[in-house]
């Protein structure tokens, strides 16, 4: 379980938070003091914005079931801390639809930020986690892990039965001690025993195994269960091995859903212009095999869609200065199409 919630907000913490605004000529990045104070420091002296995005996703799909709440802070007109609410409940309210309790405090749902995944049934206003769902298999996980523990303990170390025959009383424990001491004992470890013939038989009785109680293949259902809960590919849990078709489809069914409902969230509270919106940086958010990466973009290149330095940026190289775009010459304009002179009829 602690993987999964890992895996997921650890993914998403990662990407890059761009502040993005509306033009005719299509959507642009803004690199402002907004912009750097939600990706970098919305946290000040307390954490960054990875520590920060990580603490939301991780109580969404955990305690906070399927909620997590943040509290702004305002200094001169401008914001100076998004601060974590942990520990924060949000209760029905009649007039406002609901209010959320902290510290004592209640508080409007337009005064904080009120981040949720998969919204519940009876209160839409409110998220519906995966804690319940998850809290269930995870029990059958520690039952098996503490079989495990149990069973590797050194009271369950294969044990050695002892086959006397003799005629003297060995149900005394004092003469069983004695007949111990005897025959089975020696003072440099690893020396063999020398038993007279005839006198005593040894078997060595081994316990039940881990296959044999099915341990192996219960860990796995369980393992398949949790990652079906939390929509993570089995590789990502030591099952199997990387895919990378797999993981894509991970990304684009698991985390792109929860990454839209943080950009909402950020752009409906802390924006106040229509043509603005937050957006998280989805083309690092992917596996992309490097060499398809740039063949991509030099083919994109070659009709002058990106430029130089854009290629040299995915290849994680730094810019060179090619910043026009230049198409190959035998390209030409789409609306110079017509004056090919293939296409030109002879006058003549």
């Amino acid at each position: 379980v602690g993987a999964c919630v890992d895996t997921i907000s650890g993914v998403i913490s990662s990407a890059t938070i761009y502040l993005m605004r509306n033009t005719p000529k299509g959507d642009v990045r803004q690199q402002t003091r907004l912009s750097r104070f939600v990706d970098i420091d919305p946290w000040p002296s307390l954490g960054t914005r990875a520590s920060w995005m990580s603490w939301i996703v991780s109580t969404m799909l955990t305690d906070g079931d399927g909620n997590a709440y943040v509290l702004p802070h305002f200094m001169a007109g401008e914001f100076s801390g998004l601060e974590p609410m942990p520990g924060a409940a949000a209760v029905p309210d009649p007039v406002t639809g609901y209010k959320v309790h902290w510290k004592g405090r209640s508080y409007e749902p337009d005064d904080i930020l009120h981040f949720r995944i998969n919204a519940d049934l009876d209160n839409p206003w409110k998220g519906r986690g995966l804690r319940v769902r998850a809290e269930r298999v995870a029990e059958s996980l520690a039952q098996t892990e503490a079989l495990k523990a149990s069973l590797s303990s050194p009271k369950y170390k294969p044990p050695l039965v002892v086959m006397v025959n003799s005629d003297g009383d060995l149900s005394d424990p004092e003469k069983r001690e004695e007949f111990r001491k005897q025959y089975l004992e020696d003072t440099d470890s690893g020396k063999p025993w020398i038993l007279p013939a005839e006198l005593m038989k040894v078997v060595q009785v081994k316990p039940l195994t881990l296959t044999d109680l099915a341990v192996r293949d219960t860990v796995e259902l369980d393992k398949k269960s949790i990652a079906s809960i939390f929509g993570i590919p089995l590789f990502l849990l030591g099952l199997g091995t990387f895919n990378e078709a797999e993981y894509n489809n991970f990304i684009r069914r698991k985390i792109i859903p929860i990454c839209v409902g943080i950009e909402q969230e950020l752009t409906l509270k802390l924006l106040s212009s229509e043509k603005m919106y937050f957006k998280f940086n989805r083309k690092h958010l992917y596996a992309y095999d490097m060499t398809k990466l740039v063949q991509m973009d030099l083919t994109m290149s070659d009709r002058g869609i990106v430029n130089g330095d854009e290629v040299r940026a995915d290849a994680f190289m730094d810019p060179a200065g090619l910043t026009e775009f230049r198409p190959l010459e035998n390209y030409i304009p789409y609306d110079m199409a017509a004056a090919q002179s293939k296409l030109q009829q002879d006058s003549s």
